[in-house]
């Protein structure tokens, strides 16, 4: 009995960061946005060459030659659920690497012996080590690969599992135009209290467009996200606009959530340094989510 309470007791809370999300409760906190930059667009920047911020969205994003960059993402979730991720990135001789790692706890899930007050709480934690690598194939056409080790732990009940991201991203004879896929987060999650998870596996699609005027710099993209597990898809629409490299504005959109849809952020960038907030605000009283990143260009 004991043991159903609190099975019962951790499943309504990480059912809050499923709902949100829109998926099962099975590793939901891979859906969670690990960079602010991304999550202020919507995480439709599937096709976004060069950039480390939209790496978990597809490996391919990763490659760009001679860059060095290290990030620190916050992200303050609904229900105080939060995620703390660090990634740094390098080149290689072929391409470019990376090397992340990130953690999701959920406080104050409840302990009960029989139905009534609590006696306790404890906190769920969620962990993932991801490297990964991308590389030029041929003349404007980059692949890329990443592979996670994942942890979850709910009480006194642990598993393991593992998760892999392809990617392939393509810049056409277009000035500015690019066009990208790739299936995210195939993979499982070792038998928890008997029952053995697939990862919330995606196949993503998107295109993207970049244009300069003279200090002003705009780009808009557009994605789509089809589940494997099931019938969830979801279409992306993002802007961002960025004056002088310094001054960044950004706002996006997503289908498909019964919770939220537009969301939306900033961007400073200074020297080696860039500072990145995102907002996602959410429906029935679920408040709103925010992202803050730090990174670093050397």
């Amino acid at each position: 009995m004991k043991s159903l309470l609190l099975l019962s007791s951790g499943l309504i809370f990480i059912s809050c960061l499923s709902y949100a999300q829109g998926s099962s409760p099975a590793l939901s906190q891979l859906k969670v946005p690990v960079n602010a930059r991304a999550g202020a667009l919507g995480e439709g920047t599937v096709s976004d060459a060069g950039q480390f911020s939209s790496w978990s969205l597809n490996p391919a994003n990763l490659y760009a030659k001679d860059a060095r960059s290290l990030t620190l993402t916050h992200v303050q979730w609904i229900q105080d659920i939060q995620t703390e991720f660090i990634g740094v990135r390098f080149p290689l001789a072929k391409g470019s690497a990376a090397l992340a790692v990130s953690t999701n706890s959920i406080p104050a899930i409840e302990i009960r012996e029989k139905p009534g007050p609590a006696i306790g709480t404890f906190t769920a934690r969620f962990a993932s080590l991801e490297a990964g690598f991308a590389t030029n194939v041929m003349e404007n056409f980059s692949a890329g690969m990443t592979v996670k080790y994942l942890y979850q732990k709910l009480y006194l009940d642990d598993a393991v599992g593992f998760g892999i991201d392809l990617g392939v991203l393509y810049q056409t004879p277009i000035p500015g135009l690019q066009f990208a896929a790739a299936v995210t987060n195939s993979g499982s999650l070792e038998q928890f209290r008997g029952e053995r998870s697939d990862l919330p596996t995606f196949v993503r699609v998107g295109a993207a467009y970049h244009l300069g005027l003279n200090e002003l710099h705009f780009r808009v993209s557009a994605s789509s996200a089809s589940s494997l597990q099931n019938s969830e898809n979801h279409i992306g629409g993002s802007a961002e606009g960025l004056y002088k490299d310094f001054l960044a504005v950004r706002i996006g959109y997503q289908t498909g959530y019964d919770s939220h849809g537009i969301t939306a952020g900033a961007g400073i960038v200074y020297e080696f340094l860039s500072l990145d907030y995102g907002y996602v605000p959410f429906t029935y009283g679920f408040g709103g989510a925010h992202l803050l990143s730090l990174g670093f260009q050397f």
